[in-house]
């Protein structure tokens, strides 16, 4: 593995949230490759969102990786998979703050729901309730949240996440 580093300084301040994703990107990747390297993670939890445009439904669940079992799973409605994917994250990190679930790792295949949740704030334009709440949930609980890991799912390497609803 190959690492370029390169120092600059940012024009504009949006060329710094460029840098900041970029760095939460590489922590991701880096903490994915020492800790876990090839192994398929055993313990935290998996969440996926999945999208029908048939059915206009959106949805998201989460597992439990050391039993299998279901630990939630909602219906949205009609919303988009990355409002989903930032959902589950976040409805993951509530319960493991509300029941000390230990790992405090969550696992997600979507890199914008990382992006949103690392900034406790979406991009999305679509009016959604649940995405303020869960916006103003990250800030008020930074303390507790800041304490959870949120890592990119491997699927090249590990397979689909067990939360995956296999529509594809």
């Amino acid at each position: 593995m190959r690492l370029e580093v390169s120092w600059c300084q940012p024009s504009s301040l949006q060329d710094s949230g460029k840098i900041i994703k970029a760095v939460g990107n590489c922590f991701t990747a880096f903490y994915s490759f020492i800790y876990m390297g090839n192994q398929r993670p055993t313990k935290g939890i998996a969440v996926d969102a999945a999208h029908s445009t048939k059915r206009l439904e959106t949805e998201y669940q989460a597992i439990d990786l050391a039993t299998g079992e279901q630990i939630f799973y909602k219906n949205l409605g009609n919303q988009t998979v990355n409002i989903g994917e930032f959902l589950g994250v976040v409805e993951a990190v509530k319960y493991i703050i509300e029941n000390d679930f230990q790992p405090r790792v969550v696992y997600t295949d979507s890199t914008t729901a990382i992006s949103w949740f690392r900034s406790k704030r979406t991009a999305s334009n679509k009016k959604c309730k649940d995405l303020q709440k869960a916006e103003i949930f990250l800030r008020v609980m930074a303390a507790d949240v800041d304490t959870i890991e949120v890592v990119h799912w491997n699927n090249q390497k590990w397979g689909e996440t067990p939360a995956d609803f296999g529509r594809k």
